[in-house]
């Protein structure tokens, strides 16, 4: 009986094996493992091509397959023309269904007629094949444009059209593909912006506009007006938006576009459609309402048009594609995981230019900028695969322990990424003053602190025995340091009843001061909406001027509280959440109070970037309330790592950042240390933060639509003792369920027997040494194994 291969890993690479090897064998494993759906196009008329269908996918891709080795082998499919391999899934299909079709015929030799085609294998490079039908003619034809390796000279791209005319002229069966086809316009296109930024000067630049352009913002411009597809990664405040309206109008005064297609969160709709008729007065249609509704506006005569992702989601999948000549994909760090729907329907939508606007283009794994710069150009970072191996570390199991070659991973990227910082450009920003104030919390909030705490040494106790953690473990795990960080806030975040909290009082406290300045304004963020509630509750009561935004505001109403914030004088504070602070521009403030700080460097980033931005002429002060001794305290000291991988990658920091073996039982051994002290809990290193946050509402918790005034619940009355067995028998399993845990590791128990045996000094015995705080623990342990012996 013949023994089935074993199925190889998509992570991990078997020994003895070059990576282009294995990613072959991986798509051959494919096409074995799928089923698709093949015939032949035509076997008289065109030998050798095939159609092959997904039918999970939906989609067709032609094939041509002239035999396991040919480099004539092509597929329609972008693994093929990404890939650099040959190859694809498709292809091996093709290759398997004839093998198991003797009677289909492989056609291994070469049609007679010359095309002109792209190939793929060593990057994109326009050749050609000279067939043998009237070969000299075209070998002759082929010299005055074409090397002698075949490939098309870079002077010849703009005499192409002509070449296309004088082969045609030879024999009609001559043939130009279409992706070859498509290469050669896009690199004629490229001389053409050349061409126009040499009009580009800073008077014209600064006519585009209502507004003039700072020095930094003009070669943002320029940069994207010469690459055609771009990534403005520029830090928070400092002007995307303009700079890509900016682009747009170069475009269209150089007759280079004449639709633009702006697509963005819901929640900024209005704001762009307000920007652009305030910087360009061109007409702006916005795209909504019911499906074929927004059919119809697609055909509006307006330069601009604007849609949320959820409804290009939509009508990509309604329509098939959507067509634009320009693509702007604001906040594009939201199509950061490349397989979700909105991230499929964005790569569907044909444009001839792109630009993406991120402030945070990497925000928790390196993979993500990959994600994020296929959608602006598929070759720039090279194959996925290459890039895996080359830039990230992993252990045995495939696991991510770190990156590497982040300089090489920003040099390849600054193709087409553009990315400056506040402190590099020439822009009299004002001083900006950051500070954590430490909060005590209340002995109610610092018991139920201390009982999550405990749930999460026992799961962090069994990664260490076992190192392993089921899915339901991890779930729980996640669930109980969120806790934690709630009741670090208050705990009606948590229950909505009690509401024991001190960040609240402390919050108004600064606000009441800061208010004293008549011109002073306030900005208040809260990644829980319970928080921000019980926040505006209190400014409300007090009559104190806000405007409150959350998750749950309708994107036509968020236009109007902005602008009261910014213009009414009797207006002084704005309490925002996370999910409802996307895309603000809040520049009349000058203070920033964080109620809690968020696992992610950049989220932190991007809320203070709403207010320390273009047009801030205040000094800014930033004041991050922490609960003392909690695990917000740890975070503040310890959360590095994503931002050193940022700053290696765009910013030119650290090269490799690396978790090694060592480092990880290192901070195992910590947290463990840490525990028995007071000093909050420390994340171990296999779990991803960021799947930590959330937008309003916390798991497991019932989320609420509109907010309610929260009246502060009386202070419950204290419960009486329970009962003497129930307790003793709670220490007592906590007890033993440790022990056997321990018990169940060699290593585990060999540390415990060194911890507990001592040898006494004056009788050179051995004792057995167990710290206690008092007696009446030691009393209470007795008595329990006394019942449970009975």
């Amino acid at each position: 009986m013949k023994q089935s291969a074993r199925k190889l890993s998509d992570v991990v690479k078997p020994e003895g094996m070059t990576v282009e090897a294995w990613q072959v064998a991986l798509r051959r494993q494919a096409a074995r493992e799928e089923r698709f759906l093949m015939s032949c196009v035509n076997d008289r008329l065109l030998p050798g091509e095939y159609r092959v269908k997904n039918p999970k996918s939906r989609q067709t891709y032609k094939v041509v397959y002239r035999g396991a080795e040919s480099p004539w082998n092509y597929c329609s499919c972008l693994d093929f023309k990404t890939s650099r391999l040959g190859t694809c899934k498709h292809l091996e299909a093709t290759r398997l269904w004839l093998e198991n079709h003797p009677t289909l015929k492989v056609h291994t030799q070469l049609p007679p007629y010359t095309s002109v085609y792209l190939s793929y294998r060593q990057g994109r490079k326009v050749c050609i094949r000279i067939g043998s039908d009237r070969s000299e003619e075209f070998r002759r034809l082929a010299a005055a444009y074409f090397d002698g390796e075949g490939h098309l000279r870079p002077e010849a791209y703009q005499t192409f059209p002509r070449f296309l005319d004088e082969a045609h002229r030879i024999s009609d069966t001559f043939r130009c593909y279409s992706d070859a086809l498509d290469f050669v316009i896009e690199q004629r296109d490229a001389v053409m912006r050349r061409g126009l930024l040499e009009e580009c000067t800073d008077s014209k630049l600064d006519s585009l506009l209502s507004v003039p352009l700072f020095a930094y913002q003009k070669e943002g411009v320029r940069f994207a007006v010469e690459k055609g597809r771009v990534i403005l990664a520029d830090e928070m405040g400092l002007g995307k938006t303009l700079q890509a309206i900016a682009t747009c109008e170069v475009l269209r005064r150089g007759d280079l576009l004449g639709s633009v297609l702006v697509v963005c969160p819901t929640s900024l709709k209005y704001q762009w459609k307000s920007e652009i008729e305030r910087f360009t007065g061109a007409e702006v249609c916005l795209v909504e309402g019911t499906g074929q509704r927004r059919k119809e506006l697609y055909l509006s005569d307006a330069l601009y048009k604007i849609v949320s992702y959820n409804a290009m989601a939509n009508d990509v999948k309604s329509l098939g594609l959507l067509q634009s000549d320009m693509l702007i994909l604001d906040e594009v760090q939201r199509l950061k995981n490349w397989n979700t729907q909105i991230a499929i329907a964005a790569r569907r939508v044909e444009a001839r230019y792109v630009v993406a606007l991120s402030g945070t283009p990497l925000e928790n794994r390196l993979e993500e900028l990959f994600s994020v710069m296929e959608l602006v150009d598929q070759y720039c970072l090279g194959p996925y695969y290459r890039f895996r191996q080359q830039c990230i570390v992993t252990n045995e199991s495939g696991k991510v322990t770190g990156y590497q070659h982040l300089h090489e991973v920003g040099r390849l990227a600054r193709q087409r990424l553009i990315r400056r910082r506040k402190r590099d450009v020439e822009l009299q920003m004002p001083h900006r003053q950051d500070k954590n104030l430490l909060v005590p919390m209340t002995t109610q909030q610092m018991e139920k602190h201390e009982e999550y705490k405990q749930l999460v040494a026992r799961l962090i106790h069994k990664w260490n025995s076992r190192h392993f953690l089921s899915e339901q473990d991890r779930r729980q795990l996640l669930l109980n340091l969120n806790q934690m960080r709630m009741v670090s806030d208050s705990t009606y975040v948590l229950d909505q009843k009690t509401r024991y909290d001190v960040k609240v009082d402390e919050a108004m406290n600064i606000i009441a001061e800061a208010l004293q300045d008549e011109e002073l304004k306030v900005v208040v963020f809260s990644q829980w909406e319970r928080m921000a509630r019980l926040l505006a509750t209190e400014l409300e009561q007090r009559g104190i001027g806000m405007e409150y935004l959350y998750g749950g505001v309708p994107a036509a109403r968020r236009g109007a509280i902005c602008r009261r914030f910014q213009e009414d004088p009797a207006c002084r504070v704005f309490v925002s959440t996370d999910a409802g602070s996307t895309g603000l521009n809040l520049q009349r403030a000058s203070l920033v109070i964080n109620l809690d700080l968020p696992w992610n460097p950049a989220v932190l980033e991007q809320r203070i970037g709403r207010i320390y931005r273009i047009g801030q002429t205040r000094s800014v002060q930033v004041v991050n309330l922490v609960s003392k001794d909690t695990i917000e305290e740890r975070m503040v000291r310890k959360l590095r790592f994503k931002q050193e991988m940022l700053e290696g990658v765009l910013d030119g920091g650290e090269d490799t950042i690396f978790v090694s073996e060592e480092k990880f039982q290192e901070m195992m051994s910590d947290l463990d240390a840490m525990l028995s002290t007071d000093e909050g809990v420390k994340l171990p290193a296999t779990i991803e933060v960021d799947e930590i946050e959330h937008d309003d509402a916390p798991p497991l918790l019932e989320s609420e639509k509109e907010p309610q005034p929260a009246a502060e619940a009386p202070k419950p009355a204290e419960a009486p003792p329970a009962d003497e067995a129930h307790q003793l028998l709670g220490q007592g399993v906590a007890f033993f369920s440790g022990l056997a845990k321990t018990l169940q590791s060699p290593e585990a128990t060999e540390r415990l027997v060194e911890a507990l045996v001592k040898r006494d000094e004056q009788t050179g015995g051995n004792v057995v040494q167990i710290p206690v705080p008092d007696k009446e623990s030691v009393r209470s342990v007795l008595n329990f194994i006394g019942k449970l012996l009975k």
